[in-house]
Formats: C-alpha cells, structure tokens, sequence
C-alpha cells in the first residue's frame, strides 16, 4: 500500500494560516511558525493560531511561534546562522516520522524578511526530504496579495467552509486591522484559496520593498540599522540550502 501523502506548512507568521483556512481542514497539515507574531511592539499571537490550528484539526510543530520577531531580526543583523540552523533541525527532526510529504511555505513576496525566509526554509527541508527520496514541488501560500506565481492549487469555498474562514478571521482579534485591508485588497479571499509554485533564485540581485522602507526608516531614523537582502537574508538563505542544489526545487 502506497503511504498516505503528508502536508507540511512552514509560515513566517501566526495568522498566516487563515489565507487557507479550508485548506488546513482538509489536508490537516503540520504547521510550523517561526514568529510569535509580536513584531516591534504587539504581544505575541501565538495562542490564537494555536485554536485556529485546533479547530482545523491540522497540527501544532515542533517550532510554532516559540521565537520571538525582535530575536529572529537581531539574527539577520547579526548573521547569526546558529538560530536558523538549529529552527530547521528542529523541524527536519519533527518531520522524520513522515514518508510522503508536501512541503507548503510562504510564498517569496518582498513585504517582510522573515516571509521570503520561510520560502527559504521550506526550500532547505524539501532539498533534505528529495535527497532521501523524490518527491513533491514546494507549494507556496501567499500572505498578501498579488504576489508572483504558477497557480497550482485552486479551491473553491462553498458557503458553509467561507462561513467557518469568516468567523476564524472574525475571532482572531489582534489581525482585525489587518483582515480588513486584505479583505478591501483582495475581496475574493474568502471564497477561493490558491497555492501557488515558485523558483526564485537567490543568487538574483534583488531589492525587495522590506529593505527600501527600512531605508527610509534608518534616513529618518526610526531604525539604527537596516535589514538587507545582500547583506543578511541572501546569504542566510544559501546557507539554509548549501549541501545541495535545492535553490531552483
């Protein structure tokens, strides 16, 4: 007998799983966070995408929302590997049990660091899983709209999944704001979840519109330091998938 595909889902941030609320209901996956979502000044959201999880009947990892922003950002200044090296060891450890597996991250987007590096991550633990036996295309969910990509999953919601997703959204309280924005941004994402499939290369010269704000954030200085994709996240990035050509899974 065939084993029975896994899912795995590897995201920046809690309340990221919303964007496929009836995704995680049906496919259930095992869910990592790397964030607690608390960012600069916010508490961490942590617990609430723990119940979202929950009542999907998908799965808490072993790394879910335990690190906080403001850690995970001085490592990127910092180029601290050890963190990123031992978050992905943690998660490859967790995933052991697995035998069939799809790995689905954020999606690389440009509007915050810790996004494009769960791409990255995702990318390192496909590349590790392929090298003991083939297997699936790195899927992405995006976190924001219009963000680049080959659709490769299209789910349509019917009313009762779109009414379960509104009212998840609705009890997530400290993403109120933001829910609004996506929802007068995107006012089809409640009734419709994609994942899409990307092969960005890390070697491409990139300024994404993360590094151009906090720029501008330094010159008026809000920051003392900015997070760059040359100096900080690329090379983190390629040290996450160095050991093999995993860049272009």
């Amino acid at each position: 007998m065939p084993e029975k595909l896994q899912h795995v889902l590897i995201l920046a941030h809690p309340g990221h799983e919303l964007r496929i609320h009836h995704w995680l209901e049906l496919k259930k996956p095992r869910i990592y966070l790397l964030t607690d979502g608390s960012g600069g000044r916010h508490s961490a959201r942590t617990q609430y995408s723990r119940d979202v999880v929950e009542a999907a009947g998908a799965t808490a990892g072993a790394v879910f929302g335990d690190i906080p922003d403001s850690a995970w950002y001085k490592a990127l200044l910092a180029r601290d590997f050890v963190v990123f090296a031992d978050v992905l060891e943690r998660i490859s450890v967790d995933v052991s049990d697995m035998q069939d597996v799809q790995i689905v991250s954020d999606a690389v987007d440009g509007y915050n660091p810790m996004h494009d590096l769960a791409y990255a991550f995702g990318n390192a633990l496909n590349g590790m899983l392929q090298s003991i036996r083939p297997g699936h295309k790195q899927l992405c969910t995006a976190a924001v709209p219009n963000v680049p990509g080959l659709v490769e999953v299209d789910i349509q919601l019917d009313s009762a999944a779109r009414a379960r997703k509104m009212a998840a959204v609705k009890a997530y309280t400290p993403l109120a704001d933001e829910a609004r924005q996506i929802l007068e941004r995107d006012p089809r994402c409640f009734d419709r979840e994609l994942l899409i499939s990307q092969h960005f290369d890390w070697d491409t010269p990139w300024t994404p519109e993360w590094e151009r704000i906090g720029r501008e954030r330094v010159a008026n200085k809000v920051y003392d330091r900015c997070i760059t994709y040359w100096e900080n996240v690329q090379p983190l990035a390629q040290q996450l998938l160095s050991g093999n050509d995993r860049n272009h899974t």
